[in-house]
């Protein structure tokens, strides 16, 4: 085996099977996880030229369970060597407060047209400084043409005592617009992020007519007014919808939160939360998003999390045993940033479902209100249920017509009132934003939030 574990992965399958099926599952769980990845991150702007090209990073993590969590880290035998003895020490005569969940088998290679490690970096850094410079001719007022690229290549091998035999490999790219635009003594931006699971291809789908709306988007901020205070009716744009659904709603749901009772849905369980307009989910199993994946870094296959079914709060956000606490069953959300870093209850793809209401019906009705759009910030608030979401730009509502462009809008309050005041909720548009999400202010992880498009009779606003 030399001096590294950094083998293929039918290999690795063999190093550790013989490890974990050497612990009785009556006397502890055991699972190992590798992870393998690589990265390319590219910032061009006016003022810098940023590359950081990682071809790869390796590690595995042992973990163990009696009655609480042992975790080992390694990157060597030798280490490994040590971590074992340590870990057969640890076996009791009966684990407690770890259910057992089915065994399965799996070996999901995402497909990619093209990989983003058999990209030039000289081709990558050429797109990158093309999509900059046209940014730029397409106004003369654009005085900062930001791009920002950045390409993941993720392996993860996973193991169990429970006979799970697991492995998958995901690429995940995403792109970030923003020209700012300056006139006068004014200064302004829009954006477009774009993210998913796939290669360089994402780039290479790129075409001018977006760079130029954006552009567009931009230089129109430059004439937006200051959107108006007090409580109004207000339309959230699916990435405003999102935004809440994640910031606002799903960190409260996370189960370690619950267990802490540092929650203020704690007490909520299967009660009414929202108007029955409202569905939010959570789900990995979305195909090609950023937050998507087969399985979770605990084994557990990736499914569908109904969290607020009708208005009524139907699960929390699970790991392998904060579900066994609870006595559910956890569906994908035990995630950990890399091999260096503990698991914890985390969201992946969380959004609103789709409605009945058209997206021009949807404005039939508002004398004068508010429509927030394009998410720009959110601040969780999982202990007191307050809501502080800011969108980029807004738009004023007159008789049902939208009229006036508006700055950053920010949305306050709580949440559990702007969820009750939800009227309506279109069918399509149905969209996904791509970012990250940290547990406070570490442990990053791909998401994507979103849904529908969502009417509330009333809701807290000021300028952002």
């Amino acid at each position: 085996m030399g001096t590294t574990f950094d083998l293929p992965y039918d290999e690795l399958w063999d190093a550790f099977t013989e490890f974990v099926d050497g612990f009785p599952r009556t006397a502890a769980y055991v699972d190992v996880l590798v992870d393998r990845n690589s990265s390319t991150q590219i910032v061009k702007s006016k003022q810098q030229e940023q590359i950081i090209h990682a071809r790869g990073s390796f590690g595995v993590v042992a973990r163990i369970f009696t009655s609480q969590w042992h975790e080992f880290a390694f990157q060597t035998p030798e280490e490994f060597t040590k971590i074992r003895l340590r870990m057969e020490q640890l076996k009791t005569s009966k684990v407690e407060g770890l259910d057992e969940f089915p065994s399965w088998k799996c070996n999901n290679v995402v497909p990619q047209k093209r990989p983003d490690l058999d990209v030039p970096l000289g081709e990558k850094l050429a797109k990158i400084r093309e999509f900059s410079q046209t940014l730029e001719k397409f106004d003369a007022r654009v005085i900062n043409p930001m791009v920002r690229y950045a390409a993941t290549t993720q392996e993860r091998i996973f193991l169990n005592n429970e006979g799970c035999r697991l492995r998958q490999v995901i690429p995940r790219t995403r792109l970030f617009l923003q020209p700012i635009a300056k006139e006068g003594d004014r200064q302004d931006f829009d954006y477009e992020s774009i993210g998913g699971e796939q290669g360089f291809e994402l780039v290479e789908n790129i075409f001018p007519e977006m760079l130029e709306g954006v552009v567009r988007n931009s230089v129109a901020m430059l004439k937006s007014v200051d959107a108006p205070s007090g409580k109004l009716p207000v339309i959230l744009d699916p990435d405003l919808a999102g935004l809440v659904a994640h910031e606002s709603f799903g960190h409260g749901l996370e189960a370690d939160q619950i267990l802490r009772k540092r929650s203020y849905l704690e007490p909520l369980f299967q009660q009414k939360v929202a108007s029955e307009l409202a569905n939010i989910s959570d789900s990995p199993a979305e195909v090609g998003q950023l937050g998507s994946f087969s399985f979770d870094d605990e084994g557990i296959k990736a499914g569908k999390n109904l969290l607020v079914e009708h208005g009524i709060l139907t699960h929390y956000i699970y790991a392998r045993r904060s579900a066994s606490v609870l006595g559910q069953q956890p569906l994908g959300n035990g995630r950990r940033e890399s091999f260096l870093h503990r698991v914890n209850e985390r969201m992946t793809n969380t959004y609103f479902e789709p409605g009945d209401y058209g997206s021009e019906e949807i404005f039939k009705g508002i004398e004068r209100g508010v429509f927030l759009e394009h998410g720009y910030f959110g601040m969780e608030d999982p202990l007191g249920g307050g809501i502080q979401c800011t969108s980029k730009k807004g738009w004023l509502i007159e008789h049902g017509k939208i009229t006036l462009l508006l700055g950053p809008v920010t949305l306050s309050g709580r949440v559990l009132d702007l969820l009750h005041s939800i009227d309506a909720v279109t069918r399509t548009p149905f969209t996904f934003h791509a970012g990250t999400c940290g547990k406070g202010s570490e442990d990053y992880v791909p998401v994507t939030s979103g849904g529908s498009m969502l009417r509330a009779r009333e809701a807290v606003v000021g300028p952002g």
